[in-house]
């Protein structure tokens, strides 16, 4: 099974998860069985870089601050872009698929957010900052 699902089947999936609602037509069960079989088989915790080893790689990842447009402003990761989580889909165009992505936000729960809808898309190369924001600042990183 390819990760990867196609945007419709992907607003469905948000639908579901955001709603809690069961799938209930046979359209709607296929997009219930995609996403139990992503769940299934993804890696624990492979989608985490601590602080410690984001400043250790040699290869210089996209680094994405997924909070809004005021947080990034008052401050954010040197080099970082800001798209806010919930436009992850709708700017995809400026994510590579061929470097890896970095994606915070102050706790790493929203980022989290945009990281599984990414995965949806076919996003193999994408991280979610342990701790966020927070846990950056506090590992003493600029």
């Amino acid at each position: 099974m390819q990760y990867g699902l196609p945007l419709a089947l992907t607003a469905l999936a948000t639908f579901f998860v955001s709603t809690g609602t069961m799938a209930q037509s046979s359209n709607d069960k296929v997009v219930f069985e995609h996403l139990q079989d992503y769940m299934e088989a993804a890696p624990f915790a492979d989608g985490v870089i601590t602080a410690a080893q984001l400043k250790g790689l040699t290869a210089k990842p996209l680094i994405v601050d997924t909070r809004p447009a005021e947080a990034y402003a008052k401050d954010h990761i040197a080099g970082a872009i800001n798209i806010d989580w919930r436009f992850v889909l709708s700017e995809v165009k400026q994510l590579p698929k061929d470097r890896l992505i970095v994606l915070y936000c102050d706790t790493g729960i929203l980022s989290s957010k945009a990281h599984f809808a990414l995965r949806l898309v076919g996003y193999e190369q994408v991280k979610v900052l342990f701790n966020g924001y927070e846990g950056w600042k506090s590992s003493g990183k600029k």
